[in-house]
């Protein structure tokens, strides 16, 4: 009977929870949460309003770049980490996108808001996605003793 892979388990619940966090976001910033009595924008001139909160030297167009441009990234990260793909790539990308977020945040709203909301531990769950490897398999030997192990997981027998 195969067992399955921890690994694997938690490279999956880490992708899925990311992507329902970016993508959640997104669909709030065109009001489909309100439907169910949720969310924090509702609009993406609410939305713009609080970008311009984390961002004060940004207005007129440069805000709407950014809205956008965040927009747009939170989008294709969601839907990239739905799909799996380039896992070291996105989680490296999601990982800095939310240490940019957290930063900002922390900058404009004070320390407590980033930690609170768990920004950075969001964003050590795309380091841990990113690094994560599922496509080694450790020997006899190698499991035992983790001091063979070296970066993103490999063994050194693996390589």
């Amino acid at each position: 009977m195969n067992t399955p892979d921890p690994v694997r388990i938690v490279r999956f619940a880490l992708r899925l929870s990311l992507a329902a966090g970016f993508l959640s976001a997104v669909a709030d910033r065109f009001g489909l949460w309100k439907a169910f009595g949720q969310g924090s924008w509702g609009s993406m001139s609410a939305f713009a309003d609080y970008t311009h909160q984390l961002a004060p030297f940004a207005s007129g167009w440069l805000l709407a770049v950014i809205v956008w441009a965040v927009t747009a990234t939170e989008t294709t990260l969601g839907v990239l980490l739905l799909t799996g793909w380039w896992p070291r790539l996105v989680g490296t990308a999601t990982c800095l996108v939310l240490i940019v977020f957290g930063t900002a945040m922390a900058v404009s709203l004070g320390a407590e808001s980033p930690l609170s909301y768990s920004v950075f531990a969001a964003a050590s769950a795309g380091a841990a996605y990113a690094v994560l490897d599922t496509s080694t398999h450790r020997s006899a030997d190698a499991s035992k003793n983790p001091l063979q192990r070296t970066q993103f997981g490999r063994s050194s027998q693996a390589r």
